[in-house]
């Protein structure tokens, strides 16, 4: 459904800091509500810098996601 998800990624800071960060074994569950599921940290790995997770937030905040989501809608057409 076109602008559900958009919807659940609004917060583009909160939601790149979540994909990065998500840490559980197995393939990744997308339900409705996603992200009342999945949280992200206070503070930062080691490994992603405040520098590098501003340069993906800049991004997809002048992108969006629906291009990817797209992607992913049209999978099985």
């Amino acid at each position: 459904e076109p602008g559900k998800a958009e919807a659940e990624l609004a917060d583009t800071e909160k939601s790149i800091k979540t994909f990065l960060t998500y840490r559980k074994t197995g393939p990744p569950i997308f339900p409705d509500g996603l992200f009342e599921s999945w949280s992200a940290p206070d503070t930062l790995p080691a490994w992603l810098s405040e520098e590098e997770l501003r340069y993906y937030v800049d991004k997809f905040q002048k992108s969006g996601f629906t291009g990817g989501l797209n992607y992913y809608r049209n999978l099985n057409r």
